[in-house]
């Protein structure tokens, strides 16, 4: 019998508008409690360096 092979489980938050320091995981003394997006954080990984393809927000909301 061979054995089932694991599927990762992958989630991506694309938000627009959303500064690095907006999160409570990343930023303790935020202004925004976020203890759902704490928990996913804690129990998995987080990406800190990402950039914006560009100059605006606008290509992120289509």
């Amino acid at each position: 019998m061979e054995s089932a092979i694991m599927k990762p489980n992958i989630v991506i938050f694309f938000v627009d508008d959303m500064g690095y320091g907006d999160i409570s995981c990343l930023n303790p003394r935020g202004k925004i409690p976020t203890p759902n997006l704490d928990r996913f954080a804690a129990e998995g990984m987080v990406f800190t360096d990402a950039h914006a393809t560009s100059s605006v927000c606008t290509p992120s909301r289509y």
